[in-house]
This record gives C-alpha cells, structure tokens and sequence, in this order.
C-alpha cells in the first residue's frame, strides 16, 4: 500500500510521513483479557489521559458501542441472561464498518454509547471524533469480520490465562 507524505523537513527524514493519519489499531482478546487495560497504557505512554476528550490525538473506541439494538424478545432473553453478547451476530457490522470507514477518512464521526438497561444503542453522552492521529479500537471480536480486521494499519491481541479472565468476569 502507498502512503501519500503529508509532512516535510525532519518526518521525511525519520519516516513518519509514511504513516498514514489516523493510524487505526484494533485490540482484540476474550473477555476481561485486559484490552481497556492495554488501551489506557498506550494513551497513557503517548501523554493522552489527562487531555481533555475533545482535544485528544489519541482516541479509544469501544466495540460494545456497536452492540446491536435488541427487540422486545431478545430484550427479555438478555433480563435472563439468556442472549449471547458475545456472539458476532451481536453486533450492527455495517454501523462499525461504516464509522472505522469515516474514522480513517478523517471525517467526524459520533460514537454512541450502548444502554445496556434499555439493549439499544443512544445518541445521549455519545462520543465525537472530530479527528484523530491514532485509534484504538477494541472488542472481543474486533478481527472476526474480515471487512473490519483488513482496516486496521496494526492489531494486537491480549492474550490472557483463562483463569486470570474468570476471576476478573466478577469485577
């Protein structure tokens, strides 16, 4: 893949204008395998935690954003414990492909935020991205869909001891 410079002088010299901007990584890994935990080190080593949200280079996005809207029978099944939200057909793949897609293009894009009371996505706090320089987007299933795995310029995934993940399910 060809990148297009967008920088001069000193980045051309180090290669840094051969990055392409925003920079998209998925981090992936079973439930509570420390993927938020990876993702808040690496704003944290690149000075991001304390800025504030609307002026970060660096942002953080949730695949549980995308978890789909449930209806009235899926809704009670998950009151019971009873719908999978782990399973790849959770998910709204097209609303995250079609969002990771304008992330990279450098377009806003707005994030929602999923009510896990109500199963449905909500506008309500939801998350704008004007522009970033790097994205960390991580999920469970963040490399299942191959559309949105062949996004990503860098993946990583947490691999955590099952028993280390168990006992951390109950925190």
């Amino acid at each position: 893949m060809a990148y297009q410079s967008v920088c001069s002088g000193r980045d051309s010299l180090t290669g840094l204008d051969k990055i392409p901007r925003p920079f998209l990584i998925g981090v992936a890994g079973g439930t509570a395998s420390g993927k938020s935990t990876v993702c808040g080190k690496i704003m944290e080593q690149l000075g991001q935690q304390s800025v504030l949200e609307h002026n970060r280079r660096v942002v953080i996005i949730s695949q549980d954003s995308f978890y789909k809207d449930l209806s009235h029978e899926e809704h009670k099944k998950a009151n019971k414990g009873g719908y999978n939200f782990d399973h790849p057909g959770a998910f709204d793949v097209e609303l995250m492909y079609n969002t990771l897609v304008d992330v990279k293009a450098g377009k806003r894009v707005e994030i929602p935020k999923y009510d896990y009371v109500a199963h449905k996505r909500t506008s309500e706090g939801a998350t704008v991205i004007h522009s970033a320089d790097v994205v960390l987007f991580e999920g469970i299933l963040v490399f299942y869909f191959p559309e949105i795995r062949d996004l990503f310029n860098l993946r990583l995934f947490v691999d955590t001891d099952p028993d280390t993940r168990l006992s951390r399910r109950g925190d």
